[in-house]
């Protein structure tokens, strides 16, 4: 990582014995601090939920599973999966809003190769999800899939539900 903690910036609130009671840190290194409390979390509560869905696209690889409503799901992506460096020109900016966020939130980082991510993140669907790993436009119901090579839309995701039939009253 670039960033590394500048602690010059950091203040502290002293009582009247001159002893540290408080620290006034920059938003930037509390978001790091964050991160690094998350990932330290994680690695003491062992595994978590298992990854179901898998999506592989050039040199990103990425892990996952779908959580809420089987009509439109969210979709988590799990600490460790990767995602494409670059982003197509048509991409949404929505995505790319998203991606620049997940950056300084340190939720992904940047290598030689791809990102990482750092921990898991719950996207607002498999779409957004499979857009941002993939760097270009991709529908999550069909990226994704399970050891069988089943879709979510195989799966039954993302499917309306069938609405009754209104009957008119003699």
């Amino acid at each position: 990582m670039d960033n590394q903690l500048d602690t010059s910036q950091v203040s502290f609130i002293v009582d009247t014995q001159g002893h540290r009671q408080a620290a006034i840190i920059p938003m930037n290194m509390y978001q790091q601090l964050l991160a690094l409390q998350q990932l330290l979390d994680e690695e003491g509560a062992g595994s978590q939920l298992q990854a179901d869905f898998h999506f592989e696209v050039k040199q990103a690889k990425a892990y996952g599973y779908p959580v809420g409503s089987k009509t439109r799901p969210n979709f988590v992506v799990t600490k460790g999966s990767t995602a494409n460096l670059g982003l197509t020109d048509s991409m949404r900016p929505a995505v790319r809003e998203l991606r620049a966020q997940l950056l300084a939130d340190f939720v992904l980082v940047e290598g030689p190769e791809n990102y990482e991510f750092l921990r898991d993140y719950q996207f607002a669907s498999p779409s957004l999800a499979a857009c941002l790993i993939a760097g270009n436009a991709r529908s999550g119901l069909d990226a994704w899939h399970d050891q069988w090579g089943r879709t979510l839309k195989d799966r039954g995701y993302g499917k309306k539900r069938p609405t009754p039939k209104k009957t008119k009253s003699s």
